[in-house]
């Protein structure tokens, strides 16, 4: 084609060259005419490129966006999701097993975020995540739902051993400040905690009983813990 069209002309993305020995490798190619002092076409070169390490690193790039939040690097709402209902099925199966799941709303939040901007506020919550990421277990799963609500899926973990988890969360939280341009702001937290076990049919219910309990807490007078 090179030759023919008498351009510059590649392969299609994703193109695989494959070795003697079998190994495969993506490429990025071209070929390009060469020419003589007149002008006139005499050959062509042709450049191949390996771009395996490169596309790997994109498609492990894209992957972890999928499944995490891009403002604090938790997981997201659709991972915690399914990681919550698979722990659900898990108690189908074995009786024996006990979860715990925390919904955290921050209280005062909105305060820091009208007064000082988004870009304080997001400073606040990438703070938050790495203060409740200190209280919980390297097995939990830590998410950001969205906004300024976080939940946490405490496996193998009954309510007592729940309840400790999160309260640490919120004496951590309460020694929180957060000072911008002379604004003093005390940022808590609000937890729900439900423990769970094979009589729940889905995640969704989990979670809904998680916001009310969430909601009493804040009802009797925030930075507490209530469970279900």
């Amino acid at each position: 084609r090179c030759l023919v069209e008498h351009r510059v002309v590649g392969l299609p993305n994703n193109t695989q060259l494959i070795s003697r020995n079998g190994g495969e490798y993506l490429i990025e190619d071209s070929a390009a005419p060469i020419r003589n002092r007149l002008g006139e076409i005499v050959g062509a070169v042709i450049v191949f490129h390996d771009v395996t390490e490169q596309r790997r690193k994109i498609d492990e790039a894209f992957a972890f966006s999928a499944t995490h939040d891009a403002l604090t690097g938790l997981i997201n709402s659709t991972e915690f999701n399914l990681r919550l209902n698979r722990a659900l099925k898990l108690c189908h199966g074995d009786s024996s097993l006990k979860h715990c799941l925390l919904l955290i709303d921050l209280d005062q939040f909105r305060l820091a975020n009208d007064a000082c901007g988004h870009e304080v506020g997001d400073r606040v919550l990438q703070n938050t995540a790495q203060m409740i990421e200190k209280c919980v277990r390297a097995g939990d799963t830590l998410a950001r739902l969205g906004g300024d609500e976080f939940a946490v899926l405490l496996e193998n973990c009954p309510s007592r051993s729940g309840q400790i988890v999160a309260e640490a969360i919120c004496d951590r939280m309460d020694q929180y400040r957060f000072i911008h341009n002379q604004h003093r702001f005390r940022i808590g937290a609000s937890i729900g905690l439900v423990e769970f076990d094979g009589s729940w049919t889905t995640g969704a219910a989990l979670l809904q009983a998680a916001d009310t309990a969430c909601l009493a807490a804040k009802e009797a007078g925030r930075n507490r813990v209530h469970a279900y």
